[in-house]
């Protein structure tokens, strides 16, 4: 059980690339306005790694609890950079949306909230599809076996739990439900690739989507906070164009109360984008904002 608010941390708002492009940044005639703001303090918000976020609460038993949603490529750098600031030390539990590198190749960098009483080491608890957890066994075997492992390096320590996509599961307290969305299509077979949102409390957060089915759809109604893709002001095969997170948002009834899109690549500039959302705010139209890393949210 949990008592009081929960925060919800955004420790990236950003496509697997991130942002900025390096390469962009390097040209000898650059032209990327949004990377090259990054250079800048005016820019900061225009910094975003890979998508990912923190659920911060108290539990019952009086200690604080810290979930993890997704551990991409990013990670390190957004934990050296945000959980000082927002006072996170612990990781109780990791929560995966889908097997690609942005989700869940920051896993190996685990090991240090694993090791952090020697004494006792902590295994974290990871929460992921069946599909998920044939891919993390085949990229890192180490993680899944231990008698894998080479060399004589500390390594993670990790309880897995399989998520079904029709039930809900429950970490520390809290209920989550699963919001299967499309994340692109196999180009071989045509068939979609299959991506896991999550509704927990009053929020749903939907990071990595191209189609949202209508069963889903009616997990994510009433939900006063919505958290949504949107990769940029174009479509694109795999993810949720800025419009449509919006026209989607806008489709819900009850629509919710606050919108957050993430996921931005480099042609996305957080000030511009975030002031065309503010333009849109009425009494018909919820709040709808461009998420930035270190944002921290309460609901």
């Amino acid at each position: 059980m949990t008592t009081g608010s929960t925060d919800l941390i955004f420790l990236g708002t950003g496509t697997s690339s991130g942002v900025p492009s390096v390469p962009c940044l390097t040209d000898p005639n650059p032209t990327c306005k949004v990377c090259l703001s990054t250079l800048e303090p005016e820019g900061v918000k225009n910094i975003k790694r890979n998508t990912s976020a923190m659920i911060h609460f108290m539990h019952e038993d009086g200690r604080e609890r810290n979930i993890l949603i997704d551990c991409g490529k990013s990670f390190y750098e957004s934990a050296r950079q945000w959980f000082r600031l927002h006072n996170l030390h612990r990781i109780d539990a990791l929560v995966i949306t889908h097997a690609h590198a942005d989700a869940y190749y920051g896993m190996d960098d685990l090991r240090s909230w694993c090791l952090l009483d020697k004494e006792n080491p902590h295994s974290i608890p990871v929460y992921l599809d069946q599909n998920t957890m044939d891919t993390l066994s085949n990229t890192f075997p180490y993680m899944v076996d231990s008698s894998k492992a080479t060399g004589g390096g500390d390594i993670p320590s990790f309880q897995y739990n399989i998520i079904e996509h029709d039930k809900d599961f429950v970490v520390e307290g809290i209920t989550f439900t699963p919001l299967p969305v499309h994340h692109g299509k196999f180009m071989t077979t045509g068939e979609p690739f299959w991506s896991l949102g999550f509704r927990f409390r009053d929020l749903s957060w939907v990071s990595d989507c191209s189609t949202i089915p209508e069963s889903t759809t009616a997990k994510i109604t009433g939900s006063k906070v919505l958290v949504i893709d949107g990769l940029k002001e174009t479509t694109h095969p795999s993810h949720f164009s800025i419009p449509e997170a919006i026209e989607y948002t806008n489709s819900l009834d009850p629509k919710p109360e606050r919108a957050f899109i993430v996921g931005f690549c480099h042609t996305v500039d957080h000030y511009v984008e975030d002031a065309k959302m503010r333009a849109l705010d009425s009494e018909s139209h919820p709040e709808i904002r461009i998420a930035y890393d270190g944002q921290r949210i309460n609901f």
